[in-house]
C-alpha cells in the first residue's frame, strides 16, 4: 500500500494533532512563461509569422514587394497521471479510531486529513511540472535541452565559470549582454537559474555593495541591477550550473485545463476495499525564436551545486 509507515511507532497521542506537510521547493519559472490552454495530448503547431517591409518612394502605378513567411514550432503535450491506493485500515494502530469511520460498513471508510495530503501533492505535482519543463523526459526536450548554443542562441562572451560571490555578477550580467538587440528592451526579459545560483548572485550583489538592489515579491525574484532583467530561480536546474536568458512570453507552456494540477479527487473502491487517491492532467514546452536567447550552456560541465 501507499501509506509507509516503518518508521513510525504504535500509537501515541503525539500524532493526534494535525498533519504536517514536509517542505516542498517551490520556484517562479511557471509563473513567468507564457502558458496556452485548452490543449489537447499529442503534438500542437504554435504558429508564427515573420515578414519582410519594402519601403520605396511613392509614384502611380503598382509595384508589390515584401513576402510575410510562416512558421511552426511544435509543442508535444504529455498527459501524466498519480494513482495511489490508500488503505484506511493501515492507520488504526497509530491513529487509533478517533480520526477513523466508527461505522464498519464497507464504503463509509475516509482517509483522515485528505485535505492536507490533497494540497501537499498539489504543491508535488507543480514541483514536477517545473521540473519537466526545464528538463523534459525521456521522449521530450526540456528548456535545458533547447535553450543552447547548438539550438542557435548566444554564447555569453567572456570566460564561462563555475559562479561564485566573486565572478557571479559578471556572469549575470555577461550573458544578459549577449541576448539579441532586437528584443532587449521588452519588458518581459527573464534570467533562469538554479536556487543555489541565484543565492550565489545575491552574495555577489551584496559583495559589490549593491545590497540596495530592487527585489520583488520578497526577494523571491530580483531584478539584476543596471538592466531590465528579473532573476528567477527554477527548481529543474538543481544540481545544473545552466543559466539562460530572454523573453519569457517566447517560452510557452501547453496543457489542458489551469486546474488540472489543483484537482486531486479520492473515492472508495469497494472492490479493493481502499481509498484511491487520482490526479490528471497534461503538460508540454516550447520554446520560439531561440536565436534571440542567451545562454552559457556549452562552457563549464554542470556539476552538483545543491
Amino acid at each position: 500500500m501507499a501509506f509507509d509507515l516503518q518508521n513510525l511507532s504504535k500509537y501515541t497521542d503525539e500524532l493526534s494533532l494535525e498533519l504536517i506537510s514536509k517542505a516542498v521547493l517551490n520556484t517562479n519559472l511557471l509563473q513567468e512563461i507564457d502558458i496556452r490552454t485548452g490543449l489537447s495530448s499529442g503534438t500542437v503547431a504554435l504558429n508564427l509569422f515573420d515578414g519582410d517591409l519594402t519601403v520605396t518612394d511613392k509614384a502611380c502605378g503598382w509595384s508589390a514587394a515584401g513576402d510575410i513567411t510562416p512558421s511552426q514550432v511544435d509543442i508535444v503535450i504529455k498527459e501524466k497521471s498519480v494513482k495511489m491506493d490508500l488503505c484506511p485500515s493501515d492507520l488504526r494502530d497509530y491513529y487509533m479510531s478517533q480520526f477513523m469511520s466508527a461505522s464498519a460498513v464497507a464504503g463509509s471508510e475516509e482517509i483522515p486529513f485528505e485535505q492536507a495530503i490533497s494540497e501537499y501533492y498539489v504543491t508535488k505535482i507543480i514541483a514536477f511540472n517545473e521540473n519537466f519543463i526545464i528538463n523534459g523526459d525521456s521522449t521530450v526536450d526540456g528548456l535545458t535541452d533547447i535553450m543552447t548554443a547548438v539550438n542557435g542562441a548566444n554564447l555569453a562572451g567572456g570566460t564561462i565559470a563555475t559562479w561564485t560571490p566573486a565572478n557571479a555578477l559578471a556572469q549575470a550580467l555577461a550573458i544578459y549582454d549577449a541576448i539579441a538587440e532586437s528584443v532587449i528592451n521588452r519588458e518581459d526579459i527573464i534570467m533562469v537559474m538554479s536556487p543555489s545560483y541565484y543565492r550565489t548572485l545575491t552574495r555577489a550583489l551584496v559583495a559589490a555593495n549593491l545590497f540596495h538592489y530592487d527585489s520583488v515579491n520578497a526577494n523571491k525574484i530580483l531584478i539584476l541591477p543596471g538592466t531590465n532583467c528579473k532573476v528567477v530561480k527554477s527548481q529543474g536546474l538543481i544540481g545544473s550550473e545552466h543559466v539562460f536568458a530572454g523573453p519569457a512570453s517566447f517560452m510557452v507552456a501547453g496543457t489542458g485545463l489551469l486546474d488540472d494540477t489543483s484537482n486531486i479527487s479520492f473515492f472508495y473502491d469497494q472492490g479493493e476495499d481502499t481509498v484511491k487517491m487520482r490526479a490528471y492532467w497534461r503538460l508540454g514546452i516550447a520554446a520560439h525564436q531561440v536565436n534571440v536567447f542567451a545562454t552559457n550552456k556549452g562552457g563549464v560541465t554542470p556539476t552538483a551545486t545543491e
